[in-house]
């Protein structure tokens, strides 16, 4: 599995270091910048030109950091034409560190349906999770 982290600008590439602080290389990791001199036309074509690279038969999977944004619509559209599996928004390192781990055990529909099962527990709260630990001492 191949996975595309793309972003407004260095948002993938600053995520993937983040991942790699943590867990060490990222292998079959790929960042692509969108910067602001740049627009849909230019990002579809550093796309097309990273999937060139890739075996026609690998999965892959795309992260993009907010959903309906040129990033996420540029990679959208190429999952709709069937160059890429899947696409996830709300690029996080929640996100990035569970596809790290899992990515070479599971295929991409799996991994989408864990990240949508345990994105709930991606977002914590410190006053919430405070009162839920006084409500649960009583």
């Amino acid at each position: 599995m191949k996975v595309i982290l793309i972003g407004h600008y260095n948002t993938a590439i600053s995520m993937q270091k983040a991942v790699e602080m943590i867990v060490g290389e990222t292998e079959d990791f790929y960042p692509i910048t969108f910067l602001p001199n740049e627009g849909l036309d230019s990002l579809k074509a550093k796309i097309d030109d990273l999937l060139e690279k890739f075996d026609k038969n690998e999965e892959i999977l795309a992260i993009a950091d907010l959903y309906s944004g040129t990033p996420y619509n540029a990679v959208a559209t190429r999952s709709l034409e069937n160059k890429i599996t899947d696409v996830i928004s709300g690029m996080s390192l929640p996100i990035c560190l569970e596809v790290a781990m899992n990515k070479k055990t599971m295929s991409v529909k799996e991994l989408v349906n864990l990240i949508l099962q345990n994105s709930k527990d991606y977002t914590r709260v410190l006053s919430k999770s405070l009162t839920e630990q006084d409500e649960e001492e009583f």
